[in-house]
């Protein structure tokens, strides 16, 4: 067991370097018609991420929790009231910033933080691509696709930043469902549905494979609060059922 994560950590190591040099060659992608800059220690979205904005309503106050070059705030920001994405890695922040500044976006806030560290406030949608493999790196920009505390601490507080009737989006593979429903069991969440993503055209899934983001089953989770339980009419507190007794 121990060799094959210690072989596991040995490929992803590798495997950061290798995507920094790939984006250091292509340092852009199109999506949807935007273009995108992306910095080379900088997850570059390669699986229609963008169809996120799909799930944002207009009007939405929106936090991006690990928002990477941006795409989720870039395709949401025109539908909402204001979007406020963070990153625990500085290289990220910056590159939100850039993309934003590119597509003419004001009502966008970009912070450095790890998760909520300084995240205030109530959002009525909340963004979540979450690192898909479990292995722990210390570096900041190794974070993106591999971290052991992302969903447990994102389901431990999200609760705290959601508004009334706010919505919660998870980017994380299909198979991984079970996971998901478990720890939003635990949190007082319940899943309202699960989305393979769009097919990706020809061009954009080439690239894919060239970063060898391929295998996943790539799915939007979309949760929400668990109503409160409903209270029965005739369910008073003690108080109100025991009449005052006059001086």
């Amino acid at each position: 067991m121990k060799f094959i994560s210690l072989t596991k950590h040995g490929f992803m190591a590798f495997w950061y370097s290798y995507v920094r040099t790939l984006n250091t060659i292509w340092p852009s992608i199109t999506l949807a018609g935007k273009r995108l800059v992306i910095s080379p220690n900088v997850y570059k979205p390669l699986e229609n991420e963008q169809a996120c904005s799909d799930y944002c309503h207009e009007g939405d106050r929106v936090l991006d929790i690990g928002c990477g070059s941006g795409v989720g705030a870039v395709f949401c920001a025109p539908k909402a009231r204001e979007v406020v994405a963070v990153d625990i890695s500085l290289a990220a922040v910056r590159n939100t910033e850039e993309n934003c500044r590119l597509h003419g976006l004001t009502n966008v806030k970009v912070l450095q933080s790890d998760m909520f560290s300084r995240v205030e406030g109530k959002y009525d949608f909340i963004l979540a691509n979450s690192p898909y493999l479990e292995d722990e790196f210390e570096a900041d920009d190794h974070q993106f696709a591999t971290s052991v505390k992302y969903l447990p601490t994102l389901f431990a507080e999200v609760g705290d930043y959601l508004a009334e009737g706010g919505r919660l989006l998870i980017q994380f593979p299909l198979r991984s469902r079970p996971r998901i429903e478990k720890l939003a069991a635990k949190h007082g969440l319940e899943l309202v549905s699960a989305q393979p993503m769009p097919p990706r055209p020809l061009g954009l899934f080439l690239l894919s494979v060239l970063y060898m983001q391929i295998g996943f089953i790539s799915t939007f989770y979309l949760l929400r609060r668990k109503p409160a339980p409903a209270v029965a009419a005739d369910a008073v507190t003690r108080a109100e059922r025991v009449p005052l007794v006059a001086a």
